[in-house]
């Protein structure tokens, strides 16, 4: 029955209305199974009840009229029960109720599946005949599978028709990925490029020479926008956010790029095809990728290929409204947010992206809430009053007056909170009862220094692999040696830990493409440069190198699993680092940087005490370790749910990490998203963790927060935390503590 199935599934999902893709299931479902009776039930979830919205057999005149309750009938049954119900009589069964209104007398056999979208139930959908019978093991299996790949359809569908069908809308709720936390209320605006690259046709030319001196007007006059956003933003960014600017410099200045859109040229291509085909070749590399932050790489060059069009082509840029708006967009773009003045932006909705993207880090650093990955048709959010919600993931289209009331508050009280937490920024991060906590940041956006480097007390984790992610090639050791350099002679005299190249199975470079069908337990991080100790080696010079110039740096290992991977990487370091003094004998005797290891996969924890004897320190990678011990992918939006680090297997982890670590005289620090959250800081603070690492937005409210807790008090929390038998139990220990001290307005996702 797969290509039935799929014909219905098609034909649903052609529908322009909800009471069409009704009509087309109900109509097709009938054909298909050969029933005399097909109907759909739709959930009022407010008014527990079951309303008949379509059916191909029952009376017409009952649809939209005919409803029954969750507690009776068999259709009520279904619903309850959230499983299927195959009755053969269903006159004789005990919850049998009669609908006179829809006149089914002469349905005797009765088969109904439950239509549930991620756990919320929308309906019921059965199938009758006049015969007394039971359907078959091949029928129910049928429309069980139909109803569980129309859920989504179903759901997408009635929101979209409910959007259109009113100005003034009953409140409605679409769900995304939070992209950067805060509250923004205002009009949506959708923004449309004026011409998209990929809708031109290609076309050949004989005037090359004019067609190179056009692609080099668009390319004067690109850079010449990125510098004035640069200039523009230079006040509101740190300076390793506002390199993202320099990232599509550097793209512009790519030897490979340039020369590609050249050559076609000279093939006889105008520069608006040159572009377009050019854009695709280098597309093909990164949809190739599996890796979120890669991927993200190629919205980057379409945005930066856009621009050079626009140039190009001379289209009007588009007038921004004069007002406070809601930036709405496919894809929203970190050019796109140069271009608009802060002031206007009251949020952002983009249809694709994820917290990754360049666009959420430049909004989670200019305190743009943002929602990503919006599955809804934009086009319905135009001129629509809405809420972004960007700590849940909300976006509320059209809310209510009192909802409306209760976010202005919250806005208020938020703007009051930041404007506290920034007049701390500067002040040390010591608790009530007087104990310092090191706040560290993580960096790596590029080689430039972050804004934390005159509040925070060191780089907690530095990825390496930028300098590797923004070249077409594998950098040269004295690209990688300048890289480093700069990172630690911007933190000099506080310590600076770089994280050994982390790519390969997930973290794909464009140049070294690996395809594996499951490549977050595959060839990555360590087992990827250990394999490579060409690659490994080089990088291990260029560190001790900088480390030569500067002595604060440290070393860490990512992905470790085994003894033997850390063997095997001291082998190469040891070797890396004779190498070095061989080649600066007036260095011999200098403190050689300390090695570390990130625990994030949960075979490491079994290991501790060997690892203790090979490294000094452990850092735990809070987001990977969570995903491993849960085995849930945060980015999977049907199961990013089951993600929490307050789920009691992980706080138990890191406890059994913190302590071993104390046994064992190694330090240990967390450099996870956990460490600048402040449900999670305070769980890391009560089981006995002094060092956390964090991106820098983050790091402000942390230090307001540890300036308002007792440490020593936190300790009579640990027990009750480590019984907690659920996540919600864990959460209610944690904001509990946080209501008591007057800070839980810190997080808005447990108001």
């Amino acid at each position: 029955m797969l290509t039935e199935l799929r014909r219905v599934i098609e034909r649903v999902a052609q529908a322009s209305s909800f009471e069409q893709a009704i009509h087309f299931l109900v109509s097709e479902v009938r054909a298909t199974m050969q029933v005399d009776c097909c109907s759909v039930y739709q959930a009022d979830n407010k008014h527990q009840r079951l309303v008949l919205r379509g059916s191909d057999g029952l009376a017409q005149s009952a649809v939209g009229r005919t409803w029954i309750s969750f507690d009776e009938g068999v259709v009520g049954l279904v619903a309850r029960r959230e499983e299927p119900l195959n009755i053969a009589d269903v006159y004789q069964h005990p919850s049998f109720k009669y609908l006179p209104e829809a006149k089914e007398d002469s349905f005797k056999s009765f088969l109904g599946t439950p239509i549930i979208y991620h756990r919320e139930l929308l309906g019921v959908l059965v199938v009758q005949q006049s015969e007394v019978r039971s359907f078959s093991d091949t029928e129910e299996a049928f429309l069980v599978t139909l109803a569980a790949h129309l859920s989504s359809t179903l759901r997408h569908v009635d929101l979209a028709e409910m959007m259109q069908k009113s100005q003034s809308l009953p409140r409605a709720t679409i769900r995304g990925i939070a992209g950067a936390s805060g509250i923004g209320m205002a009009q949506g605006w959708v923004l449309q490029p004026p011409v998209e690259l990929t809708e031109l046709e290609i076309e050949t030319t004989t005037q090359i020479d004019a067609e190179l001196e056009l692609l080099e007007n668009a390319f004067a006059k690109t850079r010449s926008d990125l510098e004035a956003m640069t200039l523009r933003l230079g006040k509101q960014l740190p300076r390793d956010v506002l390199s993202i600017f320099e990232v599509y410099q550097g793209m512009l200045n790519d030897v490979s790029f340039v020369k590609s859109l050249r050559l076609k040229i000279k093939q006889g291509y105008s520069a608006l095809s040159s572009l377009q085909l050019v854009y695709k070749e280098y597309l093909k590399q990164f949809e190739a990728l599996s890796d979120n932050y890669l991927k993200e790489r190629a919205v980057d060059l379409k945005d930066l290929c856009q621009r050079l069009l626009m140039h190009l082509n001379q289209p009007q840029f588009n007038q921004f409204p004069q007002r406070s708006f809601v930036l709405v967009a496919e894809e929203v773009t970190a050019t796109m947010l140069g271009d608009i003045p802060r002031e206007r932006l009251a949020g952002i909705v983009a249809q694709r992206g994820t917290s990754n993207s360049h666009a959420a880090i430049l909004a989670r650093t200019m305190g743009i809430p943002a929602v990503m990955g919006v599955s809804a048709d934009i086009a319905l959010l135009a001129q629509r009053f809405l809420i972004i919600d960007g700590y849940t993931g909300n976006i509320f289209v059209e809310p209510d007056v009192i909802l409306r009331s209760e976010y202005r508050q919250l806005l208020r009280q938020e703007e009051v909170m930041n404007a506290q937490i920034n007049q701390e920024l500067h002040a040390p991060a010591i608790s009530l009862d007087g104990q310092a906590i090191e706040l560290l940041v993580n960096a790596g956006l590029s080689t430039d220094a972050d804004r934390a480097e005159s509040v925070a007390d060191g780089v907690g984790l530095y990825r390496t692999e930028v300098p590797f992610l923004l070249q077409n090639r594998f950098p040269s050791e004295a690209e990688q040696y300048q890289s480093y350099l700069k990172i630690l002679a911007s933190y000099h005299g506080k310590p600076v830990c770089m994280r050994t190249l982390d790519v390969g199975g997930d973290k794909q470079l464009p140049y070294f493409p690996i395809h594996e069908e499951n490549p977050f337990l595959g060839w990555r991080g360590i087992r990827m440069t250990l394999d490579h100790p060409e690659i490994f080696m080089v990088q291990c010079r260029a560190m001790y190198r900088a480390a030569l110039v500067y002595p604060n740096l440290s070393i860490m290992l990512p992905m470790i699993s085994s003894i033997q991977e850390v063997e095997q990487a001291i082998g190469l370091l040891d070797r890396a680092w004779a190498e070095i003094l061989e080649e600066n004998p007036d260095k011999v005797g200098i403190s050689r940087p300390k090695l570390g290891v990130m625990i994030e996969v949960p075979s490491a924890l079994f290991i501790l005490p060997e690892l203790a004897q090979k490294v000094a320190f452990w850092s735990v990678g809070s987001n990977d370790l969570t995903q491993y011990l849960l085995a849930v992918d945060r980015n999977n939006k049907r199961v990013s749910g089951a993600y929490s680090t307050c789920h009691p297997a992980v706080i138990r982890a890191l406890n059994y990490i913190h302590t071993q670590g104390q046994v064992l005289n190694s330090s240990v620090s967390v450099c996870g998203e956990m460490a600048g959250d402040p449900i999670g800081a305070i769980a890391l603070l009560i089981l006995g963790y002094r060092h956390l690492s964090m991106s820098s937005f983050n790091l402000a409210k942390i230090k307001y927060l540890i300036r308002r807790v007792d440490l020593s008090e936190l300790s009579a929390l640990k027990e009750p935390l480590l019984s907690a038998g659920n996540r919600e139990q864990v959460q209610t220990i944690l904001s509990d503590y946080l209501e008591k001290r007057d800070l839980l307005h810190l997080v808005r996702g447990h108001r």
